[in-house]
């Protein structure tokens, strides 16, 4: 399997379908440049059981905030319009990691808590910069 279509897979997905209240499903990607990118990322297949066929709106929290996202229905089901925004707005950048928890169904759209992880979120530890110095030393005759 090539690289860019491992991309395109979730990295985790969990749920326990006894106690989903205390164990709500969740699942996690790598961002990448087309997730980006594009106003679009696709939802596992594993999550779809937890999502109503028809309803075709996200809301997505995150450190207190709140966006709505377009869902597609049907067979690919994705984040559409509005999915740009979010990450546009939370500075998310390739190799970050964000975790989605579904936290609520409504007849009129579903409720996301994100959790995004990477190098500049606060959920990281600093970045430790390290200076490098070089020294030539030329030989003198004398």
């Amino acid at each position: 399997m090539d690289a860019s279509h491992s991309t395109k897979r979730c990295l985790t997905y969990s749920s326990n379908s006894e106690d989903e209240e205390e164990n709500p499903p969740t699942f996690e990607v790598v961002m990448t440049d087309s997730y980006i990118n594009y106003d679009d990322l696709y939802i596992p297949r594993k999550i779809y059981k937890h999502l109503p066929p028809t309803v075709d709106t996200a809301l997505l929290h995150y450190r207190g905030k709140e966006w709505y996202v377009d869902m597609s229905v049907g067979d690919r089901r994705r984040f559409k319009a509005g999915w740009k925004v979010f990450v546009l707005d939370n500075y998310a950048k390739r190799g970050f990691t964000v975790k989605f928890t579904l936290v609520d169904v409504a007849p009129l759209y579903v409720d996301f808590k994100v959790e995004l992880k990477g190098e500049g979120t606060s959920d990281n530890n600093p970045v430790e910069l390290i200076r490098i110095c070089i020294v030539i030393f030329y030989p003198t005759i004398f």
